[in-house]
């Protein structure tokens, strides 16, 4: 009742067109945190190009092989330090996991082993201008690659894509707030879950 007394006092007051603005200021407040939750992540695909069965005994050991990145926009600087982040994201994917007993970097594969390589074909930093302006998937930041595991003996057993992208942060369209390098890193958390679901035979797509 004091709620609903207040309320009619305070409409009074107003005319119909400050309550108009009232409304649509309040309505503008209620949705932002909506609007930011929902551009505020990333969003990943993964596409299988040779499917095959999972090994029937349970590699117990990763190798981080050889990682490529094929985009000449990227300077040498940046492809090592873009390497190291999508290493960086797989191991610390399956740190939190079981998956394997150890994982090592390099390319001498240990019985009972797998080998991750791959190659980062695009790396787009995308427009922030576009993605605070236009928004809806315009200007997306982006990073893409195609990945291969192979066993001990160099046999290839699945092949897959995987890519990353950024839309924004703020709002629909959002300003860029997320780097190129967390983005990378992400990428590799990607490849990693890709790699545990394959080997529990799961789809991965």
């Amino acid at each position: 009742m004091f709620q609903t007394n207040t309320l009619m006092k305070f409409s009074s007051i107003l005319s119909p067109d400050s309550l108009g603005r009232v409304s649509s200021c309040w309505l503008a407040l209620a949705l932002v945190p909506i609007l930011g939750a929902g551009c505020a992540g990333t969003f990943q695909e993964v596409k299988t190009i040779s499917p095959s069965q999972p090994p029937a005994e349970r590699p117990a050991v990763l190798v981080l092989g050889q990682v490529l990145i094929a985009d000449d926009h990227i300077s040498a600087t940046e492809k090592e330090l873009y390497m190291l982040k999508l290493k960086q994201g797989v191991e610390e994917w399956f740190a939190k996991t079981n998956t394997f007993d150890i994982i090592l970097t390099g390319t001498n594969v240990p019985p009972h082993g797998i080998i991750l390589s791959g190659t980062i074909t695009e790396v787009n930093m995308g427009s922030a201008a576009e993605r605070f302006w236009v928004g809806m998937g315009a200007g997306q930041e982006r990073i893409q690659g195609e990945f291969e595991i192979k066993d001990a003996l160099g046999k290839s057993l699945a092949r897959f894509t995987a890519r990353r992208s950024y839309l924004g942060g703020v709002g629909i369209g959002g300003a860029g707030m997320i780097s190129m390098d967390e983005l990378t890193l992400r990428l590799g958390e990607t490849v990693a879950e890709t790699i545990s679901k394959w080997l529990h035979g799961q789809k991965v797509e």
